[in-house]
Formats: structure tokens, C-alpha cells, sequence
């Protein structure tokens, strides 16, 4: 079973979010870029991966665990990026601020999941909204050029979100894209 933790967003934003994408579209080369349905879009804070089913329940009671403590915060959605960079991009992404809650979570659970040998992420987690990826087989000349036109646009704040609670999610792998079943909604303490 393949699964996720993250945070999901309101429909006013994931509706900004859509209008942005629909407007890039129109800018670069489609055919070279697998945009994220909005419908999927999601922060995510935790991936796991493969999981036997059996530590489901134990990995509900370590995301219940880790959050007890966790007060409900909010974040921002502003600013366009790239990964690794606009010369040669792989990942279009949208800013996240104020996410240091979410990087507190992700350390915890990173800490607590390894006790079921789930091993911990190997680079540094920093909190961002994938919007689209570079199609494998597009010629590095169309990427830079995709990189070069969306580092024209600035991305202002398409506004706050509320996290009151964190998901896990079963993310299943079809050919027309993945498939997201909530399994789990951990709440966090409400001020």
C-alpha cells in the first residue's frame, strides 16, 4: 500500500490555483509538462511510500501521536518556483510561508515513523505546492525555455489557509493519473 501524510487545501484556493494554471498553460508548450489536476493538489509533509497494511493502525496512532501537542496554524500560498532551478526544471511549484509548524511535524514524524522502518527523507523538507513536472523525454532546450518564461511571472498570495488537521492518504497509481483515498484525519488542537 502506497501512502502519504500532507495537508489538503479549501476549494477558494485550490480555485485560485486553477485559474494560475490554466493561465500557464496558455504560455508554455503543454505537451512538455504533466500538470497536477487540481483536484490532487496537496501539501505533502510525509511521504512514506509502500507500507504492509498491517502498520496502518500503528502508523494512524504515531501521525495521532505527533500532533497532540500541535495547535492549529495557518499558512500562505504565494510565490512561483522551480526545482532545481528555472535553467533546468523538473518540479513548478507554488510558495508556501509561514510553514515551520509543518516543518516541526515533518521532523517528528520523521523521527517516530523510523521505529517502523520507514526510513527518514534524505534532503532538507521545504514546504511547496507541485503544480506541474517536466515531461521525461523533454529536450533540456524546451525545459529552459519553460523555465525562462514562467520566471517572468510573480505569483502574489492567493491568501491564508487554516491547518486544523493532517491526512494520511493510500495513493494509487493508475496510467491516467494517480488515484487519493483518505485512510485517516488527524485533528490538531483548536485555539
Amino acid at each position: 500500500m502506497r501512502t502519504f501524510i500532507a495537508v489538503d487545501f479549501p476549494p477558494v484556493i485550490l480555485g485560485k490555483i486553477e485559474a494560475i494554471v490554466d493561465y500557464f498553460k496558455k504560455k508554455v508548450p503543454d505537451h512538455a509538462l504533466k500538470w497536477v489536476d487540481t483536484d490532487n493538489l496537496h501539501l505533502t509533509i510525509k511521504f512514506i511510500g509502500e507500507i504492509d497494511p498491517g502498520k496502518l493502525e500503528q502508523v494512524k496512532s504515531i501521525l495521532t501521536r505527533c500532533l497532540e501537542d500541535q495547535n492549529a496554524f495557518e499558512i500562505e500560498v504565494a510565490g512561483l518556483g522551480m526545482y532545481p532551478n528555472q535553467r533546468a526544471p523538473r518540479v513548478i511549484w507554488l510558495g508556501i510561508t509561514g510553514g515551520d509548524p509543518l516543518g516541526r511535524i515533518h521532523a517528528t514524524l520523521d523521527r517516530h515513523l523510523s521505529e517502523l522502518g520507514i526510513k527518514p527523507e534524505g534532503r532538507a523538507f521545504t514546504p511547496h505546492l507541485t503544480i506541474a513536472r517536466i515531461r521525461k523525454g523533454t529536450d533540456r532546450k524546451t525545459a529552459q525555455a519553460i523555465g525562462e518564461t514562467l520566471a517572468q511571472f510573480k505569483v502574489d498570495s492567493l491568501g491564508t489557509v487554516t491547518i486544523d488537521r493532517v491526512h494520511l492518504y493510500q495513493s494509487v497509481l493508475t496510467p491516467s493519473g494517480p488515484i487519493y483515498t483518505n485512510l485517516f484525519a488527524a485533528m490538531l488542537n483548536q485555539v
